[in-house]
C-alpha cells in the first residue's frame, strides 16, 4: 500500500494533480543548461520517487507523467527527449511497487529490461562500466526478492520505512536510467535518431558510469534530508484528516 493509504477519489486526484505540478516546475528547471536531453535534462528526478511512494505506482506514474509533459512544454528541449519522458514516470511506477514491496513485480520488469540490453549485439561491445549502477540496482533486487522470500529476519528489516524509501529512491532511479537505456540500444534510436555508431557509443558508455550514479546520489541524499520529515508529516496530516472525520 502507498504511505498515505487509500486515499478517497476527491483526495487522489487532489494529490495527484498538486504532484504533476510540483514535477512541472522542477521538470522546467535544467540541471546543466548546456544538456537538453538525457538523465541531465532537469531536476524532476529529485521528487519522483517520494511521488511513487506516497501514492503509490499507478497514481504516482500518472502524476509524474502528467508533470513531464506539462515540464517539457514549458522547457522547451531536444525533441527527441520526448521519446525518452517516458522513462520518469516508469520509475516512479518502479518506486511505489518497491515501497510496497512487490519485488516479484520488480524483479520481473527490470529482469526484461536488462536481458533486452544484453542480447542485443552492439551491448557487447560497450563496456560494463557504462552501466554498472544499473547492475548494482540489479543486484539489490534480486537480494531483496530472495530475502523476503526465505528469511523473517530479513523481512522485518524490511518493514522498516526508512529503509523502504532508501530501496525505493534507489531502485526507482535505477529503473528510469534502465529504460532510457532500453530505448536508446534495445530500441535502436541510437542509430536511426541520432546516428551514432558504436565508436560514439563507446565513448559515451565510458563516462556514463561517473554520470548517471551522480543523479541517484543526489535524490538519494536529498530523500533522507528532505524526503523524510515531508513523508511523516503528510501521512499524519492525512491520519489525522481521516479520525476526525470518523468522528464526525
Amino acid at each position: 500500500m502507498a504511505l498515505l493509504g487509500t486515499l478517497t477519489g476527491s483526495r487522489s486526484i487532489t494529490l495527484t494533480a498538486i504532484f504533476a505540478a510540483m514535477i512541472a516546475i522542477l521538470d522546467s528547471i535544467p540541471t546543466i543548461p548546456e544538456f537538453y536531453s538525457g538523465v541531465w535534462d532537469s531536476w524532476g528526478f529529485m521528487l519522483s520517487p517520494i511521488i511513487g511512494v506516497l501514492l503509490g505506482p499507478v497514481s504516482g506514474a500518472i502524476s509524474v507523467g502528467l508533470g513531464v509533459i506539462v515540464g517539457h512544454m514549458v522547457y522547451i528541449r531536444d525533441p527527441l527527449e520526448l521519446i525518452f519522458m517516458v522513462a520518469a514516470p516508469v520509475g516512479a511506477g518502479i518506486a511505489g511497487l518497491v515501497f510496497e514491496q512487490r519485488w516479484q513485480s520488480v524483479f520481473a520488469i527490470y529482469s526484461l529490461m536488462l536481458l533486452g540490453y544484453f542480447i542485443t549485439p552492439v551491448t557487447w561491445s560497450l563496456t560494463l562500466w557504462g552501466i554498472w549502477d544499473v547492475l548494482v540496482g540489479f543486484a539489490l533486487v534480486l537480494i531483496v526478492t530472495v530475502i523476503s522470500k526465505i528469511n523473517n529476519s530479513g523481512r522485518q528489516l524490511l518493514s522498516s520505512t526508512t529503509i523502504r524509501l532508501i530501496l525505493a529512491t534507489v531502485i526507482g532511479l535505477e529503473s528510469d536510467i534502465l529504460v532510457r537505456i532500453f530505448i536508446l540500444i534495445p530500441g535502436q534510436t541510437y542509430w536511426f535518431l541520432y546516428g551514432w555508431d558504436v565508436a560514439t557509443l563507446q565513448l559515451l558508455w565510458m563516462v556514463a558510469g561517473i554520470i548517471t550514479p551522480i543523479k541517484v546520489i543526489l535524490a538519494a541524499i536529498a530523500t533522507v534530508s528532505i524526503g523524510m520529515p515531508l513523508l511523516h508529516h503528510l501521512k499524519d496530516h492525512y491520519q489525522d484528516s481521516d479520525n476526525e472525520l470518523s468522528m464526525d
